[in-house]
């Protein structure tokens, strides 16, 4: 060999003379290329053979399997960004990645004119990984042949690196660790020159440099390098040829950091007035990449890196067992070899330098495995090889390496199941993507697995698509929603998004997810075990569209959890207090309302049933008591069986309503057909002509005490449609010539009126107190029902209104509280009054809640806790006009 770092002579110039002619043979002789070819004809079949099949079984499918991975749409998103506008991220550049991986992807973007050729930005990108892969191919082959000095070690090498599931299972994919992957074999191969020049050996620390500016984790394949200088160098050249290959590697890397160095975006950034930092920051990226995952053992079972070996052995045990196998058998060539044959020392410390990284004590990804398979391949190669080469007699030798590479690839043939040629993992993500080109307009804020971005953003028109890492965090991806993430729209939910939210590192996307409703679902054919109440997935070839809530039922959604927290007990007992509190049938009823209105069957049957249980022993019907009372030690007993009637007809509405919504729920509307029949025996009377909603079932035998809450146009307009058989209309109608009636004769509806057996109209003082003759809470519950009537058209409830409206406005003035509050503020957005709307809700409404407990008023108070919630629910039957934007 010539010396290192010698520049290679030009051969001297010998002039021909007349002799030469003469002695010239008739043929031309055969030029030296051809004679190579010649010579190496069979081995170069054996090799173009292997290459083709090693590129076969990657590009099979490879638009199919495996799903399209959240970093595989974040580096093409970001190829296609610098290739088209010359920036290094699509949002702001944050350093979590050397950007040099994604601007060799966005030249071939650029040379291949993104979608033109190969379709999507992602389809590109994988059919770049499988010409990657096959020039990875051919320099592999190449490095174990001159490391080994034969073809055993390279074939072995390729198959290993071809036939794995683990292999085929990454590189497939747009990786930085793929491309990386690329880099380092190729300075590697560089190294591996017949003659070390200084022209290879400054070639191979740019290119390694380039490696570690792919991704950061090539750094520990360096000390590989090292060694293989040291072997290759001449003795008394080797000090330089490893400051020179170091210093231009290490060059290299540097113009990152001279890079952040000149956009002032290196050293920890100053905080703002907010306590955010003003910049993005190298330093403070690296650190916080460097503090990722929790430090343990690498044998301790919680370590990501024990973790991270027991998927990888699930996923493809073999090729773990060969990685083992290869450790082993090049450790012990690295003591049996000596000199210069020491090369399995080179391939041993990139090896085990690697495997340090992996076993460092952070975060492992299952994907960081890539750029370490086609190590084992060469380290099975070269041990292979060494085996074969000790066998004698010679001749055997070549049935010795076929039978080697025969057994590796049955065994990998037997062993690992072959989905990688017919699973199909992107079918369910791209039809995602479809739903929402076709069904979300355009300005909508969609929050996404990134694998979606390059799809919805940069090929389609849905521009403030966000990956939803940046929507946590980047502040300028966080201005697009105004910092709130219920002003989000959409949401992807992948895979990796729901990964993310379990782990606890994106909660703003966890408050959008959890107040989500599912628009569209593709999970059919997916392997995947999805639990999304509890955040579990196991596979990502699914997808699905969600519509993040709007702020008005995010609130009613977190009324509701506040109140199963606070109010619900036993089973479905509601109270103030676990113990010494009482229970009434209008507690219950409200919790039936807020569970159907939420869409909870559980929670609804729950507190059916303990109503059910509780409340439902009366002699002669099956009609509600109306109160329970549970002491201080617990005990519970009936306080009263009578029973309230306009309570047991709100819970005919919700269970004969429950039936007809939820598939499996007809007993439901069979108790709603039960109680309706006892309830138009007990609660239904005529009295001059007239068809009215007694109190109680259990009320006087002469006089009929009567409650304007009992009257309710669109239950009755609902009922008259789900249970037929009762005469609705006419107790609507009845009920509004009563309470006309009452307003003709006193000039506002009260609280409560007897009507006395000759028909005449009287004061409830005697029965209920002196709060009977005036407006209360039971007018302000008659309120919303007039309100929604009268929009939809029925004048008679407008008469009673603009009867009450300035006595309801007098009554608000003398009791501000939360029932007086939110009648008033619905009254003044459904009619005409002297009083702002949004001004009330500001001021009265919007001050009772509590965002952070979902709690209303006095937290304990269930009268508050239905009042706000009530006020709530009736927002999304007013027409659009009339609705207040919330807080």
């Amino acid at each position: 060999m010539t010396a290192v770092l010698e520049r290679e002579a030009a051969p001297e110039r010998v002039e021909p003379t007349a002799d030469d002619a003469r002695l010239a043979p008739s043929t031309p002789a055969r030029p030296p290329l051809a004679a190579a070819l010649s010579r190496h004809r069979v081995e170069i079949l054996v090799v173009i053979a292997l290459v083709l099949v090693s590129a076969s079984v990657h590009a099979q499918n490879m638009l199919g399997f495996p799903y399209f991975e959240n970093d595989e749409g974040t580096y093409v998103s970001r190829a296609w960004r610098f290739i088209t506008t010359g920036e290094l991220d699509v949002y702001t550049y944050r350093y979590d990645h050397a950007p040099a991986g994604w601007m060799f992807l966005g030249a071939w973007l650029g040379a291949t004119g993104g979608t033109a050729l190969f379709g999507s930005l992602l389809e590109s990108g994988r059919v770049f990984m499988l010409v990657l892969h096959t020039a990875s191919t051919v320099m592999l082959y190449l490095i174990a042949r001159r490391l080994s000095g034969g073809m055993t070690a390279g074939v072995i090498a390729i198959l290993v690196f071809a036939v794995s599931p683990l292999g085929v299972y990454f590189q497939r994919r747009v990786l930085l660790d793929n491309m990386m992957t690329f880099w380092v074999l190729l300075a590697i191969l560089l190294l591996l020159r017949s003659r070390l020049t200084l022209s290879a050996t400054v070639l191979s620390g740019i290119v390694f440099g380039i490696a570690v500016l792919t991704k950061l984790n090539a750094a520990f394949f360096g000390l590989g390098f090292l060694v293989l200088l040291w072997i290759r160098a001449a003795p008394h050249q080797r000090r330089h040829a490893l400051a020179l290959w170091l210093s231009f590697a290490a060059g290299t890397v540097i113009l990152l950091i001279l890079y952040a160095l000149l956009n002032e975006e290196l050293l920890t950034a100053p905080l703002d007035a907010t306590g955010e930092p003003e910049h993005v920051s190298l330093v403070d990226t690296m650190a916080l990449q460097l503090g990722r995952g929790d430090p343990a053992f690498p044998w301790d079972a919680s370590s990501d890196f024990h973790q991270a070996v027991q998927s990888w052995w699930l996923k493809d045990w073999f090729t773990m067992a060969l990685a083992v196998g290869c450790v082993g058998g090049l450790s012990l060539l690295s003591v049996l070899h000596r000199g210069r044959r020491l090369v399995a020392l080179a391939v041993l410390a990139s090896t085990l330098g690697y495997i340090v990284f992996l076993a460092r004590g952070g975060i492992v990804v299952d994907l960081y495995v890539a750029p370490l398979i086609p190590f084992i391949g060469l380290g099975t190669g070269l041990t292979v090889a060494a085996l074969v080469g000790w066998m004698r007699p010679r001749r055997l030798r070549a049935a010795l390496a076929a039978s080697a590479a025969l057994a590796l690839v049955l065994t990998y043939l037997a062993t690992t199941p072959n989905r990688y040629a017919t699973v199909d993992e992107t079918t369910n993500q791209e039809a995602a993507l479809d739903w929402i080109s076709e069904n979300v307009e355009p300005g909508a804020v969609i929050a996404a697995d990134n694998y979606a971005y390059p799809a919805l953003a940069q090929e389609g028109r849905l521009t403030e698509t966000l990956y939803f890492f940046n929507a946590e965090y980047d502040p300028e991806s966080r201005a697009l929603y105004g910092n709130d993430w219920r002003d989000i729209d959409y949401l992807v939910v992948t895979h990796e998004f729901v990964r993310q939210v379990k782990q606890g590192t994106v909660p703003r996307m966890r408050e959008a997810f959890d107040h989500s409703e599912l628009l569209a679902s593709y999970t059919r054919g997916a392997s995947s075990f999805i639990d999304l109440p509890n955040y579990i997935s196991t596979n990502g070839d699914w997808a699905q569209v969600y519509r993040v809530k709007d702020r008005n039922a995010i609130v009613l959604q977190d009324t509701w959890a506040t109140f199963l927290d606070t109010f619900l007990h036993d089973y479905g007992r509601i109270a103030s207090t676990e113990v010494g509190s009482i229970t009434t049938s209008a507690d219950q009823a409200t919790g039936m309302a807020q569970a159907l209105e939420q869409g909870e069957e559980a929670w609804f049957r729950g507190i059916w049933q303990w109503t059910n249980d509780h409340l439902r022993y009366r002699a002669n019907d099956r009609m509600i008591s109306w109160q329970w009372r549970t002491d201080e030690a617990g005990e519970g007993a009936l306080l009263s069986s009578d029973t309230a009637c306009r309570t047991d007809l709100g819970m005919i509405g919700l269970l004969a309503e429950a039936g007809q919504t939820w598939p499996a729920a007809d007993d439901l509307a069979q108790e709603a057909r039960v109680l309706a029949e006892d309830w138009w025996a007990g609660c239904v009377f005529e009295r001059d002509g007239l068809m009215l909603v007694d109190s109680t079932a259990d009320g006087s035998i002469d006089d009929a005490l009567l409650t304007p809450s009992a009257h309710d146009p669109g239950l009755y307009e609902k009922l008259a449609g789900l249970l037929p058989d009762y005469d609705w209309q006419r107790l609507e109608d009845d009920g509004y010539t009563f309470w006309q009636r009452v307003v003709a004769a006193r000039g506002i509806v009260p609280n409560w009126i007897v009507l006395t057996t000759d028909g005449a109209l009287a004061s409830a003082d005697a029965l209920v107190g002196e709060d009977s003759d005036a407006i209360g809470g039971e007018v302000l519950r008659l309120v919303p029902a007039l309100l929604l009537d009268e929009l939809s058209g029925d004048a008679r409830a407008s008469s009673i209104l603009d009867a009450l409206q300035p006595h309801l406005i007098e009554y608000w003035q003398q009791n501000r509280a939360l029932p007086s509050s939110t009648t008033i503020t619905l009254l003044a957005q459904a009619r005409t009054t002297e009083l702002n709307p949004r001004v009330l809700y500001e001021s009265d409404i919007v001050t009772a809640y509590d965002p952070e407990t979902g709690s209303w008023g006095d937290s304990n108070s269930l009268s508050d806790h239905y009042w706000g919630w009530a006020w709530h629910r009736v927002q999304d039957a007013l027409p659009e006009s009339a609705r207040i934007p919330l807080q």
